[in-house]
């Protein structure tokens, strides 16, 4: 029987569920108080908040939209637009590290870029750091303290383990993102493939999807199939078409992407990739019509008045409900 024993290190001291810091603009609440550093903050309304990626077809993020060109849906219902914002939001960025094996010969790789991405962040972005291979760990709570990385990444051992990626999907989702009711956004390293969760993919998805948290996973799934026949030749190729299945699904429902480098030494391009898009979203706010609290899933679709571009927006949230607690890992 499979054993998984996950460590949160650290308890969360995040802000209180009901309330949330906004940048000043426009706003549907009442009751607003402007803090020192220009942010808003509000109690908790029922509004549903909503990301928006709006790309040309040849490329390029398009800019400058007016609230207007946009209409947004809710189950196929019309909902009025409450909140817009033109530019990125300060964002929670949760980041997760695989430390099994597969990622030994690569893992200095991954702790250059990673520091270099975390210090370039926004004045007002705040980042957590969570590793997992068959445990998942804590390393870092929200903070800015770049300076505190290199001791973090001094006590991070590498083994050779195998890799419970469903259940850090979990913990980050339930615990991690805990009272975090500012924009969030999840990157993954991994090489794809789990083999030791107690967690179901299932499980693994709906938390992530209710945590409303874009998932960008940088997966390692092309470059190790190219391996197969070396380390990874006991593996089936089945496992890496359906791993690669299962973390498009999981970044599409949640509004994010796959990405797909050779090696993780490729990861400043990643980062400057998922940078750039977190910069350049709109974020959309309406308050549902459907005002019953019964957990229920609510399909989501965003359009745009933009000829030949792509849209990428989360196509669905999960209603508030609050008799029904989320599910946690369960140990074999």
């Amino acid at each position: 029987m499979k054993r998984n024993t996950i460590y949160i290190g650290l308890l969360l001291i995040a802000l209180s569920a009901f309330t949330a810091i906004l940048p000043g603009g426009e706003s549907p609440d009442s009751g607003k108080k402007e803090t020192d550093e220009g942010y808003i903050i509000r109690e908790e309304v029922n509004t549903v908040f909503v990301p928006v990626s709006v790309r040309r077809s040849e490329g390029g993020f398009v800019k400058g939209l007016p609230k207007t060109a946009f209409r947004i849906y809710e189950d196929g219902v019309r909902q009025d637009i409450t909140f817009f914002i033109q530019e990125g939001l300060p964002t929670h960025i949760a980041i997760v590290l695989d430390t099994s094996g597969s990622v030994r010969s690569e893992w200095g790789a991954i702790k250059y870029a990673t520091k270099k991405f975390i210090e370039n962040l926004k004045p007002d972005d705040r980042f957590s750091l969570t590793t997992f291979n068959t445990e998942t760990r804590l390393k870092m709570d929200w903070g800015r303290a770049a300076d505190r990385l290199d001791d973090v990444f001094s006590s991070i051992y590498i083994k050779q383990d195998n890799t419970a990626l469903w259940d850090a999907i979990l913990v980050v989702s339930n615990d991690v993102f805990k009272g975090i009711t500012q924009k969030k956004a999840m990157i993954i390293m991994s090489d794809g493939l789990d083999n030791e969760s107690s967690t179901t993919y299932d499980d693994a998805l709906q938390a992530a999807v209710r945590s409303e948290a874009a998932v960008y996973v940088v997966s390692k799934t092309e470059a190790v199939k190219q391996l197969i026949q070396s380390a990874y030749s006991s593996v089936p190729h089945k496992e890496f078409v359906n791993a690669d299945v299962a973390l498009r699904k999981l970044a599409y429902e949640t509004g994010g992407r796959v990405l797909y480098p050779n090696s993780f030494g490729q990861l400043d391009n990643i980062y400057a990739q998922v940078d750039e898009e977190l910069r350049n979203q709109y974020t959309l706010g309406y308050i549902s019509t459907n005002t019953a609290k019964d957990g229920s899933y609510r399909h989501i679709s965003v359009r745009v008045e933009v000829q030949d571009a792509d849209i990428s927006a989360r196509p669905g949230y999960y209603a508030t409900d609050k008799l029904k607690p989320p599910p946690t890992p369960q140990k074999k």
